[in-house]
């Protein structure tokens, strides 16, 4: 399923603050919890760099830090307790990308006994034919708004001990998606005290009461006048104090993959003062939005004849062809990430080319801390996960050319680079010691990625090559903490859940042994056929873990699973079907009620 994803990828391959908003009432009882490293209260166990109480799952990776852990003990999945649609137009979804999920979706939100979870109403716009294939094409030209017939909708439903939900009220934003991504982007509020937090249109954000769903306040950073092609981009994150994080991203209505955009870090104090910084002054460092970026090979209209990377008479590399690279801006899914200290960590990449991408430190007054490049810290191409056999033939069409110098990328004949993606929704994970971790996509190790570690002044201290598109949970002590991985390998195989010491080294993989496609009939049994003998792809891009350091992870098998700390599988429940490409997160709530996502439902896992 990878493969239809990425190929779409690899086609793509593309100073000053402000302050506003409406209202003063602050957001009160904020509740993210202790810092990274803090007791975890009254829950018992050891869950170590956990930084939430044990009754909410409040943003995305749970916290401001987005570690995915809980200090709860996650419940045996015993069965699916109950179940609600948050997806209607999945039929139409998939039957334009000929049966995979090119869908992005918010994590459930949790407090006590409220769950919030989006859902989407209005109409679903399918995508033109291509007039040559006589395919669906969703990336015509003339496609970049057909999105906007949707409606995002923020629920909120009661749930009962046994499991069982209940709707209480329903928010319809008027946020629409960028329409800049093949994935559809993501819609991700926050919880922040006694209000909730959601995307709007213009860069905005609505401000309800969480248990009524009246609006409190309409907090515009960008002005009063809102303006339809100035988007939420990402998830929201809320510190400690109700503090609210963000990215912003302005493009050009007629041109958004082409004209150059805009993108700010919005930062919204309790009382709904907003502050903006643009991205290009995080970012001092970086190429200018009208400097020249080397491209790759195929992005010319005469490319040289593979194989890559062409040579000169005398043994160089021919450079590939540089274009524009366009201003520093926030990859589309990416919700900031909180320290301890208060240092927030984004990413960015040039707006026209992802091969020039920063993992970025702000201080709490918006100036820069450090921004380190993802280019040059990679020698792993050419030799290393690329073949250096000159051959063309099909098996062989993406090997390096003989005389390749070792660990270059083929397409660009440099070092391979870190991309932050726009069709990724991995986000920062910050650590209890002041570092920080990053997944990027790395497409030369078989469409893979990197997660990289980068120390409190922004060296990169360690690097594990990695199934990307990810946001890792982290789970134990400040000094001795475990990273959950998703370590899919691409193509054939193995697909792994990888734990990692801080170092990055592997202590343990599961894999499952599962090779059927099953599907959830009309009367509830299910049906299943032997078609996938290499297993399949785990589709978490969230993991959670709980107290004990039991991670659960959804698989495209359509299983959630639930691995020991030792590495081997507790329990596992199926959900609804095998679906590809349909990466999503995972909950915990207060009980151990398990929050999983699988072909447009929500459902609620335990005993």
């Amino acid at each position: 399923m990878r493969w239809n994803r990425l190929g779409a990828v690899v086609v793509i391959v593309l100073a000053s603050l402000s302050a506003c908003g409406g209202g003063h009432s602050a957001r009160p009882d904020a509740g993210s919890g202790p810092g990274p490293g803090s007791d975890a209260g009254d829950a018992g166990g050891d869950a170590g760099v956990v930084a939430s109480d044990c009754n909410s799952w409040r943003q995305w990776g749970n916290n401001a830090a987005h570690i995915g852990a809980s200090c709860v003990r996650g419940q045996p999945l015993a069965g699916q307790l109950s179940s609600t649609v948050y997806d209607p137009f999945l039929a139409q979804e998939i039957a334009d990308t000929f049966g995979v999920l090119f869908v992005h979706y918010q994590t459930p939100l949790i407090d006590g006994d409220d769950l919030y979870m989006m859902t989407k109403k209005g109409t679903y716009t399918p995508c033109d034919v291509d007039p040559t294939s006589g395919f669906p094409s969703c990336n015509l030209p003339d496609e970049r708004y057909r999105l906007n017939s949707q409606v995002w909708s923020e629920q909120r439903f009661a749930i009962a001990p046994d499991g069982k939900l209940t709707l209480q009220w329903s928010y319809d934003s008027d946020w629409k998606p960028e329409p800049a991504a093949i994935f559809e982007p993501v819609f991700q509020p926050a919880l922040a005290g006694t209000l909730i937090a959601i995307p709007g249109a213009g860069g905005a954000l609505w401000e309800l009461d969480r248990m009524s769903g009246q609006v409190v306040r309409h907090v515009t950073p960008f002005g009063p006048t809102v303006d339809p092609d100035t988007y939420v981009a990402g998830g929201l994150s809320v510190g400690a104090d109700g503090t609210i994080y963000y990215n912003a991203l302005k493009l050009v209505h007629d041109a958004p993959n082409a004209a150059p955009g805009q993108g700010w870090l919005v930062v919204v104090s309790p009382d709904g003062t907003a502050r903006t910084a643009d991205y290009a002054s995080l970012v001092p460092g970086a190429p200018a939005a009208a400097d020249q970026c080397f491209l790759t090979y195929s992005d010319t209209v005469n490319p040289p004849p593979l194989p890559w990377p062409p040579l000169n008479p005398d043994g160089t590399v021919v450079p590939p062809p540089s274009g524009p690279c366009g201003p520093q801006t926030p990859g589309l899914n990416v919700a900031p990430a909180i320290g301890a200290d208060g240092t927030i960590f984004t990413v960015s990449h040039a707006q026209f080319n992802v091969r020039y991408s920063y993992v970025i430190a702000v201080h709490p007054d918006l100036s820069p801390k450090w921004a380190t490049s993802l280019r040059d810290l990679l020698h792993d191409g050419c030799g290393v996960n690329t073949p250096i056999d000159g051959t063309t033939d099909i098996d062989h069409i993406f090997d390096c050319q003989v005389g390749t110098p070792q660990g270059v990328d083929r397409v660009t004949g440099m070092l391979p680079a870190g991309q932050v993606h726009n069709e990724s929704s991995s986000s920062p994970v910050a650590l209890p010691d002041g570092s920080v971790l990053y997944g990027a996509l790395t497409i030369h190790n078989s469409s893979r990625g990197h997660m990289f570690k980068f120390g409190p002044t922004g060296a990169v201290t360690a690097m594990f090559d990695f199934g990307w598109d990810s946001t890792p949970a982290v789970f134990g002590g400040p000094d001795d903490y475990k990273v959950i991985i998703k370590d899919n390998h691409y193509g054939s195989g193995p697909f792994l859940i990888s734990e990692l010491d801080s170092s990055l080294h592997i202590v343990w993989s599961f894999q499952t042994n599962n090779t059927q496609s099953c599907a959830r009939q009309g009367d509830g049994t299910i049906a299943c056929t032997d078609d996938h003998p290499d297993g399949f792809e785990w589709c978490i891009n969230a993991p959670a873990v709980d107290r004990d350091g039991t991670v659960y992870a959804n698989s495209e098998d359509g299983n959630t699973y639930a691995i020991t700390p030792d590495g081997k599988l507790r329990d596992k429940v199926f959900l609804d079907r095998a679906l590809g490409a349909a990466y999503t997160p995972i909950a915990l709530d207060h009980t151990g009620h398990v929050l999983a996502l699988n072909a447009g439902q929500l459902a609620v896992l335990g005993q």
